[in-house]
């Protein structure tokens, strides 16, 4: 008895360490899966022969990771509880919170004290308002940013772009091309207000339904009312239907299985609705697939990113989808779709 004692004595210190041991390959394991499954990095993609050129970065839009503890102070300026910010991705509202000044329906800042380079977010649909007195109170060159409607710009404003106060016009819509001042913007996700913009619902379905290229069954996938723009959506979708590996949604659905279906497909086609640009395109980018466009004024956007830009839809067929060699395109968010990408980018103007 008292050697059973003594014996089982000496063998505690052997099982706290095999204790240890395993406890330490069970955190590493949890460890290198969690990292494995939140680790984004940024791939530059040549649409013309489909080759991935370079993997330089990563970039954990995902996360939320800063690099900065102030993200509230940077990106929720003007988030309010009806315009709330999409961080860390891009939408009309991510824009409007992290400008320094908002004119729109719901706020009307004034601009006595604007400084060089800062960024000023106007709601597309009121120009005919901001180009009068509160433009003309603006005495400091800065930068405009114009979202949050369908509307064009810079419409018949494009003489504005010939004052030198107008450093850059930033606009969702434009319809001027390769104009040294304006640069097209990402519609991005749907504002958060929309139930189809609701930040959990689409990280939910992100983590749930994002597979993997190789594991994708369907080729394209083909969601969107004709009645938006029946004269490009109808000739997108009588291509559409020449495919035998398609998906061609003609039934409401809810939004869930929505992303399901993207989270399985490998190409979206997504022609221009009420405006150039669809929140499809930048879902079908947030669950890994690509999304197929038409040329226009927004194709500077997707020149880094996996994106199918069609000089007419009679050029979209099976064969040309099937071409594309994209299975490294796993674990990627394009930067593009980011908050941080676009915030950087428009706070360089600041600089003389």
């Amino acid at each position: 008895m008292v050697y059973a004692v003594l014996k089982s004595k000496s063998l505690l210190p052997k099982c706290y360490s095999l204790f240890k041991l395993i406890l330490i390959i069970s955190l590493l394991f949890i460890g290198y899966n969690f990292y494995k499954k939140f680790t984004w990095s940024i791939i530059n993609w040549s649409i013309e022969d489909s080759s991935v050129i370079s993997t330089s970065r990563s970039y954990n839009c995902l996360l939320n990771l800063e690099n900065n503890s102030n993200i509230t102070s940077l990106y929720y300026r003007h988030a309010t509880a009806e315009r709330n910010s999409s961080y860390p991705f891009i939408s009309g509202d991510t824009f409007r919170a992290f400008a320094d000044y908002v004119f729109d329906e719901t706020k009307q800042d004034k601009f006595e004290s604007l400084k060089y380079g800062d960024i000023v977010f106007v709601k597309a649909d009121v120009f005919n308002k901001f180009f009068q007195e509160p433009y003309n109170s603006i005495k400091q060159p800065f930068v405009l940013v114009t979202h949050n409607s369908d509307f064009f710009a810079p419409r018949n404003f494009a003489p504005k772009l010939n004052d030198k106060k107008l450093i850059a016009w930033y606009a969702s819509n434009p319809d001027v091309r390769n104009h040294s001042k304006i640069f097209p913007i990402p519609i991005g996700l749907a504002n958060t207000r929309w139930d189809f913009g609701e930040l959990k619902r689409l990280t939910n379905g992100f983590k749930k339904y994002r597979k993997p290229w190789s594991n994708r069954t369907n080729l394209l996938y083909v969601n969107f009312s004709v009645r938006n723009n029946p004269v490009e959506r109808q000739a997108a979708l009588s291509q559409a239907r020449k495919f035998k590996n398609v998906t061609i949604v003609n039934k409401k659905i809810s939004y869930e299985t929505y992303l399901e279906q993207v989270g399985n497909t490998r190409f979206v086609l997504s022609p221009p609705g009420n405006g150039l640009d669809c929140h499809r395109t930048w879902e079908a980018m947030l669950m890994g697939a690509v999304p197929v466009v038409i040329s226009s004024g927004l194709d500077p956007l997707f020149k880094n990113t996996p994106t199918v830009i069609l000089k007419a839809w009679t050029d979209l067929n099976e064969t040309l989808l099937s071409s594309y060699k994209l299975s490294s395109y796993d674990n990627v968010v394009s930067p593009v779709l980011c908050a941080r990408y676009w915030f950087q980018r428009l706070l360089k103007y600041r600089e003389r």
